[in-house]
């Protein structure tokens, strides 16, 4: 037998349709408190597919039920499923954040996995607690928009979203005007804002070694991206000195990843200013632009008082997996490295990850700059630039140390001629490989 898991904040299970209106309260009761939810029918209490009988109307009944009781209209994801057992049922996901939310002229709220009446004091706090997406209505200069990464990356969690008018409107994705914002430009394919990890030699931002840009595609892609990247500098540091084996992580990933993902969640993307990442001998720092929300006060914030700035890229974010409304990532990293991670400005907040000890390639770095001190600072620039990126075009190394490209070549050259750097490989698929005196 299938299980669904639990009921919760935003999922509901109904046994057959004919608790359907039951179900929309909950589906309301969710967009009040988290903008999404689901519910599912043809699942009994506890979770398990129990199955119900799906004629050529069904879908087409729950369709016109929400969209006769609740208001504002929303345009819920409706989905026919099957288990290998052949059971069927269906989920009924939607998204929203013209709250509060009514069924049939009443308003409710979600209380763990219960719906309960709201009140007039509630239902003003909700209309408060809306606030304005700034990204709603800033029109996208580009309006040929497509959305082939953010679709798959939905399909993979088993939504099926439509390419239309009503799911670009569900989502917070067109201004008043029925043309794509700033958030659906940040989400589509034609994404061109730079992401970059930035890499220094040493404790400061004096040298760069290198700088590699995840932008170009759909801003949850680059997201993940550079998850990845930083994922890489992992490290595990194994003490056997005594008779207790003990291990130390590099740094906590749990809370770099909440300080990455809050960083493009709730950018001040309106500026057109990405967050970015910079790697230091010593630390990570998560650079990224915006104030703590408004009424927020800094005790609520690092307690984990969570409320979006961007509040459709937030909901599309969490639709694919990548964020969810608990409030738990500023405590995370809190709990790991105190509220002195913080440096929290008018302009922007820097998050500062610390190593827990000297990983191996500053140690190779620091060796490679020992080996290089004989060398003239421009012969150094190119060395560090084809050791950061082995597989760099010589005109690429011309451009990020500022010399021409027949400086390059000759300083190359004389490398080699030295035995302290060689070149592997085809010219298709050459790399430079640094040589240690």
């Amino acid at each position: 037998m299938v299980n669904l898991g639990e009921e919760n904040e935003t999922t509901e299970f109904k046994s057959s349709i004919s608790q359907l209106d039951k179900g929309i309260i909950g589906l309301t009761a969710m967009l009040n408190g988290h903008n999404h939810g689901t519910l599912y029918i043809g699942v009994d209490d506890h979770g398990d597919v129990i199955g119900m009988d799906i004629g050529a109307s069904t879908l087409e009944t729950i369709r016109n039920r929400i969209r006769s009781f609740v208001q504002p209209q929303i345009v819920p994801e409706i989905s026919e499923h099957r288990t290998e057992d052949g059971k069927s049922y269906i989920s009924v996901s939607a998204t929203g954040y013209n709250i509060p939310y009514s069924c049939d002229g009443r308003y409710y709220i979600r209380n763990v996995s219960s719906n309960e009446s709201a009140g007039p004091d509630v239902v003003a706090q909700l209309v408060m607690s809306r606030g304005i997406d700034p990204l709603k209505n800033q029109r996208s200069d580009l309006q040929e928009l497509t959305f082939e990464s953010l679709f798959g990356m939905m399909v993979t969690r088993g939504l099926h979203p439509r390419n239309d008018t009503g799911f670009f409107r569900s989502n917070g994705m067109v201004d008043d005007h029925g043309e794509f914002n700033l958030t659906a430009y940040l989400v589509s394919d034609q994404n061109s804002i730079p992401m970059q990890v930035v890499s220094f030699n040493g404790t400061d931002r004096t040298a760069v070694s290198s700088r590699t840009d995840y932008g170009g595609q759909s801003l949850i892609s680059s997201c993940r991206a550079v998850l990845e990247r930083v994922s890489s500098l992992m490290i595990t540091n194994v003490d056997l000195s005594t008779m207790v084996r003990t291990e130390k992580n590099l740094f906590d990933l749990d809370a770099f990843r909440e300080a990455w993902i809050n960083a493009c969640v709730h950018n001040m993307w309106s500026a057109m200013i990405p967050p970015s990442v910079l790697v230091f001998y010593d630390r990570i720092e998560v650079v990224s632009y915006g104030r703590v929300p408004f009424p927020i006060s800094l005790e609520d914030f690092y307690k984990g008082d969570s409320r979006p700035v961007n509040r459709a890229l937030f909901g599309l974010f969490s639709l694919v997996g990548m964020t969810e409304q608990s409030g738990h990532g500023v405590p995370t990293i809190v709990h790991s490295y105190g509220r002195e991670a913080f440096h929290i400005t008018d302009n922007g907040m820097v998050v500062t990850i610390p190593f827990s000890f000297e990983p191996d390639f500053v140690k190779a770095r620091k060796e490679t700059d020992w080996n290089m001190s004989d060398l003239d600072d421009e012969s150094r620039k190119v060395l560090r630039c084809l050791e950061a990126d082995p597989e760099i075009k010589l005109a690429d190394v011309a451009d990020r140390t500022g010399l021409s490209l027949s400086s390059v070549k000759k300083i190359v050259s004389s490398l080699k001629s030295e035995g302290r750097l060689r070149n592997d490989g085809t010219n298709r698929n050459s790399r430079w490989v640094v040589l240690r005196p």
